[in-house]
């Protein structure tokens, strides 16, 4: 059963953290996927898999060990990588009912298409590493190829005041300016807030292993990180409301 306070806070504000979504156990497979995945990547990256390994608890000093182990990031953050499809054991937890009732809940219909990044998988990964410039800056999913999905965001490693993704309170209610970037190290032909506006006018959530982050597509956010000692490594996946159904 959903609790109407995130209701509440979610059309207020755009996004919410819902408290402890996955249980204890849900949440330990998610994390021994996530090793899996992120490692067969590392793996595949280095001249010398035997001798790669970075536990998912670990994964705050991501920035430190590819450097060490002479790692192509490359390789293991661009989006060909960090897409997948991921088994029916991890869709099971991440698409559990509880999710549907919440995205029901903020949005007024029970009909959603999977949203699929262009040409790779649904289920993403981040890797925002420390004192980087690896986060994009603020913009909204309504901006680019993802106009109209609701993003889930799940904290995996690293996840601090500084390091997690920043909103605009109530930014989904207004009209920002944008412009398209030259010579952008993201995305090409994703438009960018153009208003300079005060940091302190964001927020970051502070959000708890097994906590879920849930965003409007018109919410603005910003995928940068002010630490400079941990990395960060979330997943994200999306939704669209099918209205026409």
């Amino acid at each position: 059963m959903i609790d109407l306070m995130y209701n509440e806070e979610f059309l207020k504000n755009g996004f919410v953290t819902i408290s402890e979504f996955f249980t204890e156990s849900e949440f330990k497979i998610i994390l021994n996927y996530v090793e899996q995945w992120t490692n067969k990547n590392i793996s595949n990256s280095s001249d010398d898999s035997s001798s790669v390994f970075l536990p998912v608890n670990k994964f705050n000093d991501y920035h430190k060990f590819i450097i060490e182990k002479k790692i192509d990031h490359s390789k293991i953050a661009s989006a060909k990588y960090r897409y997948i499809e991921p088994p029916n054991e991890i869709v099971s937890i991440i698409q559990k009912d509880l999710l549907f009732e919440y995205l029901k809940s903020f949005t007024g219909t029970s009909d959603f298409i999977r949203w699929q990044d262009p040409g790779f998988g649904w289920l993403g990964y981040r890797l925002i590493r420390a004192s980087s410039n690896d986060g994009y800056p603020p913009s909204c999913k309504n901006w680019g190829a993802a106009r109209n999905v609701y993003s889930i965001w799940l904290p995996i490693e690293g996840c601090t005041e500084l390091s997690t993704i920043r909103f605009l309170p109530g930014s989904h209610k207004k009209e920002y300016k944008n412009y398209l970037p030259e010579n952008s190290k993201f995305t090409k032909g994703e438009l960018r807030l153009s208003e300079q506006i005060p940091e302190n006018h964001y927020f970051r959530p502070n959000p708890k292993p097994r906590d879920l982050i849930i965003y409007h597509p018109a919410t603005i956010h910003s995928e940068d990180s002010k630490d400079n000692i941990n990395t960060r490594l979330n997943l994200e996946y999306r939704f669209k409301p099918n209205y026409e159904s």
